[in-house]
């Protein structure tokens, strides 16, 4: 039975076990040809019943019913731009003005707090959703899965399943898919993290049904027919490409393999390009899927949707499957070395440095000093976008920035992960001037044990405000919301993380610098590397005291 939920075949058979309704929604032709009776069952969903209690956050459990398909179809919204070779002329305001409304004037509904409301599928998935009213909806379907739960043997495959989303389908041909997502307006994508994979779309509310099944749609019934995944092996060249051409990037990803070598969240985010053709084949990535894409480890977020419709059409795309089981997985705990990397670039005029230090994680009680402790630190470009004065008065800005014109950038970064995480500086100018540099974010690092009041205060007060500014924007709080609940099985808002940062001290902010710098350092260069210092430099001038640099 497990075998056909992911073949490449497509059977009938297939398609009766991805439900009805998925194929009715996004396959008319398919759907004719596979149900003949009008009383063929369908899923649908009860009002909720009962709660169920997940990693300490309660959840409404949504149970399956049987209904008529005949009755659900109904319920899809019409849209005759779908067919191909549809004409403008459908498009009921084609002859009207652009200065003539087309709007009706309606009642100001009343404002109210949106809520964030929680529900679990029978076969374990969970749904979380907040509706703010508005026109456009983000919607999101996480697993927890991604490079760092990558064996040998599977390396690279988390990759090649971003590359093949959106292709064929037991319901619908790649073409088909497109084809759907071009004319209802709808943008979305699929990005493979170190702890979380992530398809999403952007859409008008009002196809929310159409969308979420074609999301689970390319989760649950991907064809992976061998022209496409073949076809998908010159993306990875292209993805090695992009990810040369964005320097910060690059180092990032240095930064990982060097601080967890060979373990976990160092394992490389791209597929190998020497490994594609006789290791990423298709029944290598549907076994993959198989592994680690059960419901219980998946999670579905909608912004600007009804809770209640929601759960209901993505009951309509699981009652009838058969859940792949949630299989017990080794998830090794990360291992930090630190330690080095050079990597010359003869073409890079620039030498690019990053030291880090490994933190505790979004589970830590050390989150929240320690992105206090980035925002007071700040920094940025030798050149302010988005507006003058922006981040003027961060340390880095004051004490770095405005006092060495040989810095082109010089910036504190914090990544965190479930369990752990990197927290550091990252400085960049002319090749020449790396010791000076180097010697620069030594003295920086070594000020980490003392602050004041002021520059205290206005790190928390700029830390909420880009908290809240962030949760406006619709697919930022999708992503937040659904990376929490991947690595903590909860959600906190951003009141709550406010009222965390308030409550920060002084005395917390010198705590946890002293943690961090006891840790073995990573550090990387990357550019122009000829005058770089050794790692045993950067080492013991973290253990003794201040270099003579600014």
């Amino acid at each position: 039975m497990l075998s056909r939920l992911l073949t490449a075949a497509a059977p009938s058979s297939a398609v009766v076990q991805g439900g009805p309704t998925l194929a009715r929604c996004l396959g008319a032709a398919a759907f004719r040809r596979c149900f003949s009776s009008a009383q063929t069952a369908a899923a649908a969903v009860t009002k909720t019943e009962g709660k169920s209690t997940i990693q300490g956050t309660s959840y409404n459990v949504v149970k399956f019913k049987q209904e008529d398909v005949g009755e659900v179809v109904k319920e899809v919204p019409h849209f005759q731009f779908y067919y191909i070779g549809g004409e403008h002329k459908d498009n009921k305001y084609r002859d009207v003005p652009l200065d003539i409304p087309i709007l009706t004037d309606v009642p100001a509904p009343q404002l109210k707090k949106p809520e964030m409301k929680f529900s679990v599928l029978e076969n374990g998935m969970r749904i979380v959703s907040v509706d703010k009213q508005g026109l456009t909806a983000n919607l999101g379907l996480f697993v927890h899965a991604g490079s760092r739960f990558e064996t040998p043997a599977e390396e690279g495959l988390s990759h090649m399943v971003e590359c093949v989303a959106f292709r064929s389908t037991a319901h619908l041909s790649h073409l088909r898919t497109i084809k759907t997502i071009e004319v209802l307006g709808m943008n979305g994508g699929c990005q493979a993290g170190r702890e979380h994979m992530m398809y999403n779309l952007e859409l008008l509310r009002e196809y929310t049904p159409v969308a979420s099944t074609l999301v689970v749609g390319n989760v649950l019934f991907p064809r992976l027919l061998p022209w496409e995944v073949n076809a998908c092996h010159k993306e990875i060249k292209k993805a090695h490409e992009r990810l040369k051409a964005d320097t910060d990037q690059y180092v990032s990803e240095l930064l990982h393999q060097t601080a967890y070598h060979n373990n976990t969240l160092g394992n490389a985010l791209l597929a190998n390009e020497g490994r594609a053709l006789e290791h990423f084949t298709g029944d290598n990535i549907r076994e993959y899927m198989m592994k680690h894409f059960s419901a219980e480890r998946s999670v579905f977020v909608g912004i600007n949707v009804d809770h209640d419709e929601l759960c209901k059409w993505l009951m309509r795309s699981f009652a009838e499957y058969v859940a792949i089981p949630n299989l017990p997985r080794e998830e090794p705990k990360p291992i930090y070395t630190g330690g080095y990397k050079l990597e010359e670039n003869a073409d890079m005029p620039v030498c690019n440095i990053a030291i880090g230090f490994e933190t505790e994680g979004w589970n830590s009680a050390d989150l929240v000093p320690v992105t206090v402790l980035q925002t007071l630190l700040g920094g940025g470009g030798s050149f302010s976008t988005g507006g003058p004065g922006k981040g003027m008065h961060s340390r880095l800005y004051l004490n770095v920035l405005n006092q060495n014109p040989n810095v082109e950038s010089c910036m504190a970064f914090n990544t965190q992960y479930s369990d752990s995480g990197l927290f550091g500086m990252y400085i960049t100018g002319y090749g020449q001037e790396a010791p000076r540099l180097v010697d620069i974010a030594l003295n920086e690092l070594h000020k980490l044990n003392s602050f004041t009041p002021e520059e205290v205060s206005r790190a928390k007060n700029t830390l909420k405000g880009n908290i809240f500014m962030n949760a406006e924007n619709s697919k930022v709080l999708m992503e937040d919301i659904g990376r929490q609940i991947i690595m903590s099985g909860k959600v906190v808002t951003p009141e709550e993380f406010a009222a965390r940062v308030d409550a920060v001290t002084e005395a917390d902010l010198k705590k946890v610098a002293a943690k961090l710098l006891k840790k073995n350092p990573t550090y990387v260069v990357y550019g122009d590397t000829k005058s770089a210092p050794h790692y045993e430099y950067v080492r013991t001038g973290l253990a003794g005291s201040p270099a003579k640099g600014k």
